[in-house]
């Protein structure tokens, strides 16, 4: 049997596996989905299904088995609001972005924050306090947390290893007859660095029996590919991710990957499954559909997907993408590759390659990236510009992505408290703010990208706003210039109150029993990462 034949009849029999063990839908309303698992995110794969509802909020929401809540989270950003319930087969279902809790429950967690005096909060809940049936309703839809619009975010994990699972393959079902679209083709010369050349497309033309291209001719021994798709579902416009790829040459299959599970651990390796620098640049998302030397993350299967050529001798090309229940799109073409290419290196420039430890220092600037920092090699350019606030030491980049964290180290003793020095990064639009340590003349922070780095001493105090009193909330807001807070607290006639954040600005108290009748007084006190403090008192009657 053909390898395409076997692989079709899999994912075919995969998909009746969900049809028949199905679960219901977790939302009070018409099943449909506006984003699936694996999709493509910034610096992350989504890890779950997000069930449209219809644009509002409070919409009903209900636990899809029989179990327990064993978890709940409240966090201003991330998943906000989120209930975790763990059920009698290994799996853990999350629901996400989640306004007031069950009463019940609702009433035990805010108890638990005042006894903490802390809204933001993270509980485990003894096993079987709160026990759920099958369809039992749990929570309140919303749009908390980094959501950007009302909807339930869905996810399935295992229990035990919290691997996460694609509900489309673990007991749901979408009704789907519809393959997915392949809208463009990009080749890479691999004897070059993904971060140092543009992908050269291919255009795609669609027939009634997939897609062909030109045949392709290389001037290079070792190419790999990639590609933008999407899938829909039947009846639905909405362009989600993609389940899986394959790449055959010669009907040999070379590599594959496959959206069934991820875990948290692994999440960030989207930016190496994708072209980053040409996403950051505005691009479109192209999938690899091969191996960047320091990808170590189990989507994939089979080779390296990296084709090495003999001069002027075709191949045929085949690459599959499909989705859950078995519906494919072809692409099929032929390539001839030719002598190696080659690039002219800039001397004095140090080269940084994935699997070893990399270091860059100078007199006033170090740093060190982890063994498993970067997916491809790149070579590395240091600049320092003189600005009215400073020097700025760029770091190369932040088209190159890295993966963990590392230490940037910035050397100044002219800043006569080290304990109001913060780091700043920005690259393009994007910009963070950390704090430092202090040892020697030398500043420290923990970063995660390239770009352009600089210490700013910050004496400048958090904002707060005048307070919004309504019959039922008090509401302000809190601005700092560095934007992360560390501490905050707020007191209604010397009790504490339990105020939410969420999104890290709008801060909102919801009149509770500690409100009494008649004139309140309401303190506020907030302090930076740099230690700088503001205080405000207001009163109101109610």
């Amino acid at each position: 049997m053909k390898p395409s034949v076997l692989f079709f009849i899999c994912f075919l029999f995969g998909g009746m596996m969900a049809q028949s063990q199905s679960y219901p839908w977790p939302v009070g309303t018409t099943p449909e989905l506006t984003a699936n698992f694996g999709e493509l995110r910034s610096n992350h794969y989504h890890m779950g299904l997000d069930g449209r509802t219809e644009r509002r909020e409070n919409l009903d929401i209900y636990s899809i088995e029989e179990g327990y809540v064993s978890r709940v989270k409240i966090e201003p950003w991330g998943y906000g609001r989120s209930i975790y319930i763990d059920h009698p087969n290994g799996i853990t279902t999350v629901y996400a972005h989640l306004n007031d809790f069950y009463p019940e429950l609702e009433a035990w967690v805010r108890a638990r924050q005042y006894e903490a005096e802390s809204w933001k909060i993270d509980l485990t809940v003894p096993a079987g306090l709160f026990p759920v049936k099958r369809k039992q309703f749990i929570a309140y839809s919303g749009n908390t947390g980094g959501s950007m619009g009302p909807h339930l975010h869905f996810e399935m994990r295992n229990t035990q290893s919290e691997v996460v699972l694609n509900p489309l393959k673990h007991g749901f079902y979408i009704s789907d007859k519809t393959p997915p679209d392949i809208l463009r083709l990009a080749v890479y010369d691999r004897n070059i660095s993904t971060y140092e050349q543009t992908p050269r497309y291919i255009a795609l033309v669609k027939t009634a029996g997939g897609y062909t291209a030109q045949d392709v001719v290389v001037q290079s021994n070792r190419i790999s590919f990639g590609f933008t798709s999407y899938d829909r579902y039947t009846g639905s416009t909405n362009q989600n991710g993609i389940y899986g790829a394959a790449l055959f040459v010669n009907n040999v299959e070379q590599c594959r990957f496959t959206m069934d599970s991820i875990h948290y651990s692994h999440t960030r390796y989207l930016n190496a499954h994708i072209d980053y620098k040409t996403k950051l640049g505005g691009g479109p998302y192209i999938q690899h559909l091969s191996l960047l030397p320091g990808h170590h993350h189990h989507i994939y299967s089979g080779g390296d997907g990296i084709l090495k050529l003999q001069d002027n001798a075709w191949q045929d090309v085949k690459i599959i993408v499909y989705d859950p229940v078995g519906n494919q799109s072809v692409v099929r073409f032929k390539v001839r590759g030719s002598a190696a290419s080659s690039t002219q290196k800039k001397m004095g420039e140090p080269v940084f390659h994935p699997n070893v430890l990399n270091i860059f220092e100078n007199e006033n600037v170090r740093f060190y990236l982890p063994e498993k920092a970067l997916y491809d090699s790149f070579q590395f350019k240091y600049n320092v510009l003189s600005t009215p606030t400073g020097l700025v030491h760029q770091l190369h980049n932040g088209t190159v992505p890295v993966h963990e964290f590392f230490n940037v180290q910035i050397r100044n003793v002219s800043f006569p408290k080290p304990e109001k020095v913060v780091m700043h990064y920005y690259f393009g639009t994007r910009k963070k703010y950390a704090p430092t340590s202090y040892k020697d003349g030398w500043y420290t922070a923990s970063f995660r990208e390239l770009g352009n780095f600089k210490l700013i001493y910050d004496t400048i105090s958090p904002v707060i706003s005048a307070v919004s009193n309504t019959p039922s909330r008090l509401s302000f807001t809190i601005t700092d210039n560095a934007e992360d807070l560390t501490n905050f607290r707020a007191t209604l006639n010397g009790q504490w109150i339990l105020v939410s954040f969420d999104k890290g600005k709008n801060f909102v108290y919801k009149k509770d029993d500690r409100c009494k009748k008649g004139l309140n007084t309401l303190e506020i006190y907030v302090e930076d990462m740099a230690g700088n403090t503001s205080s405000r008192t207001f009163t109101f009657n109610h």
